[in-house]
């Protein structure tokens, strides 16, 4: 098997690809901070388990984690059965699990809690970007749906995600040429770009490798 772990039970799935140690070693080599990188690791993992918590709570049991070097993503076959409302709450439990643990820990005034806190802080507003593949972006486009149509929600969520990513991305490189840090945001912030792109731009390229295939 091409997994670095793969772990199955009755409903749920964990997979582990390789390409997940690219993250944290690029990560440590911008920034240097181990301990911040455990605390966003930790963060994530109770932004899924936050996911997971209410998907159980509207009665869907079976999940797949794949974490890659992308990050973590959630399949749900069962996702289908949910109503609008359910899955824009499921959607929104990660981001929200991070904000009221960031607001938690920032009461105790612990010094040793600051780093745990802000890595929660981060995460839930980085998720909550109206983004695709964020949670926000999901967010955005299951709202959009439920006022409009599904095709009127993919409009919506193209030139809002793109919009903002490109306007992330053009933060993070001020940053980065302004005070020469930031460099891994504006890896993020690239990708983000990409992810936003409309579909149609690399439909050419797709069709090429499927003639060349053939």
């Amino acid at each position: 098997s091409s997994d670095l772990i793969m772990w199955r039970s009755a409903d749920v799935s964990v997979r582990v690809m390789p390409s997940a140690l690219l993250t944290p070693a690029a990560f440590l080599l911008f920034t240097d901070t181990p301990a911040l990188l455990a605390a966003l690791l930790l963060a994530a993992l109770l932004h899924e388990l936050a996911h997971y918590a209410v998907l159980r709570l509207f009665g869907v049991r079976t999940a797949r984690f794949t974490v890659t070097g992308l990050g973590a993503t959630l399949c749900v076959p069962e996702l289908h059965r949910l109503s609008y409302g359910a899955e824009l709450l499921s959607a929104a439990a990660g981001p929200l699990m991070n904000l009221l643990l960031w607001v938690v820990l920032s009461l105790t005034g612990r010094d040793e809690l600051t780093l745990f806190a802000g890595a929660q802080m981060v995460l839930g507003i980085l998720n909550l970007l109206p983004v695709r593949p964020m949670d926000g972006g999901r967010i955005l486009w299951l709202a959009a749906a439920y006022l409009t149509e599904p095709y009127t929600a993919d409009r919506v969520a193209a030139a809002v995600g793109l919009a903002v990513s490109s306007a992330l991305f053009l933060l993070c490189l001020w940053l980065v040429l302004t005070t020469g840090n930031g460099v891994f945001l504006l890896l993020g912030a690239l990708w983000l770009v990409y992810r936003s792109l409309p579909a149609e731009l690399f439909l050419p390229s797709r069709l090429a490798k499927t003639q060349k295939s053939r």
